[in-house]
């Protein structure tokens, strides 16, 4: 089962990696977005325009006068089914606003033009209320990876063209549990218990599902590269493992078991003298750097050996005062 899952695994990871940020930080500026949208259409760009307006409603769910903006550039473009249906998100985030009695004439006329149209173009919000449904049956069942997949239905969401301040929230709560199912994994793997190579290869996806919902944590990229260093090592590819671990001890310095369990790979690859540089550099007064410098000096030396093990015992015995 595991040797069948990690083919999905790693299609998720290059699949996601690979993906845009959907909603947050993540896809931009808001601001940004806006006053380039404001350029654009006081150039009477009216498509190009649109479009930075729609990444400012990514960047920025929370923002309703966007959504004005946004439904006017649409109704000058001629998108008219899109361009009707901003206008309606703007009107029920904004029940009170200075702008609502213009952008609700406006939004009168862009229904009327609609109804106008010989055949009108397919309503893009017309599979909305079941993706929505969809998304939040995933997420209570914590399905966050995968089609069907709480993830696979934002990103569908967002493909589609839904908005509104809802999108934000949605997004919200998908970071927020694929953050800490990705920190359950990291935490446990960190604890010692030994997890399933596609349990440990399962964190960087959802890492960066919550990336992508706009929830990235400050050190996930140390903890990404932890838990594949973990995957490696028990596929016995010491020194890929070596490798993602040195990188998460660079990225997150104080947490030395990154550097122990570069040590740990190294002594896996027969490098045990490289292992002890590394562990006395990081990890002088740890026990297991200890156990480590006795297991080297028994190798050169029955003397050196006990020598190196009477000082491991003894302060096991006595530890040293902090």
């Amino acid at each position: 089962m595991a040797s069948e899952l990690r083919p999905l695994c790693l299609v998720l990871v290059a699949s996601i990696a690979l993906a845009d940020p959907l909603v947050g930080a993540g896809v931009g500026n808001a601001d940004t977005f806006v006053s380039e949208g404001s350029k654009l259409f006081n150039k009477k760009q009216y498509a190009k325009a649109a479009e930075q307006f729609l990444k400012a409603t990514r960047a920025n769910p929370a923002l309703p006068q966007t959504y004005a903006q946004l439904a006017r550039a649409q109704l000058l473009a001629k998108e008219l089914q899109r361009a009707c249906y901003a206008y309606r998100v703007y009107l029920k985030s904004v029940p009170d606003s200075p702008d609502r009695k213009k952008a609700a004439a406006e939004s009168d006329q862009c229904e009327r033009q609609v109804k106008g149209l010989k055949k009108p173009p397919e309503d893009p919000t017309k599979g909305f209320v079941d993706q929505r449904a969809a998304f939040f049956t995933a997420l209570d069942a914590k399905l966050l990876l995968g089609p069907g997949s709480a993830s696979d239905t934002l990103k569908a969401l967002v493909r589609d063209g839904f908005l509104g301040p809802e999108l934000g929230e949605m997004a919200q709560k998908l970071g927020a549990a694929a953050t800490a199912e990705a920190e359950s994994v990291h935490k446990r793997a960190l604890s010692g218990e030994k997890l399933a190579t596609d349990t440990l290869r399962s964190a960087r996806p959802l890492y960066q599902v919550a990336q992508d919902a706009g929830a990235s944590a400050a050190d996930a990229k140390g903890k990404m590269a932890f838990l594949d260093g973990l995957a490696e090592l028990s596929e016995k590819a010491w020194k890929k493992a070596e490798a993602h671990f040195t990188e998460a001890a660079k990225l997150d310095p104080e947490n030395k078991e990154y550097v122990f369990f570069k040590g740990l790979a190294l002594v896996q690859a027969g490098e045990r003298a490289e292992a002890l540089k590394v562990l006395e550099a990081d990890l002088k007064d740890d026990p297991r750097t200890a156990v480590l410098r006795a297991a080297l000096a028994l190798g050169d030396s029955p003397v050196s050996g006990a020598t190196e093990l009477e000082k491991l015992l003894f302060t096991t015995r006595y530890p040293p005062e902090k």
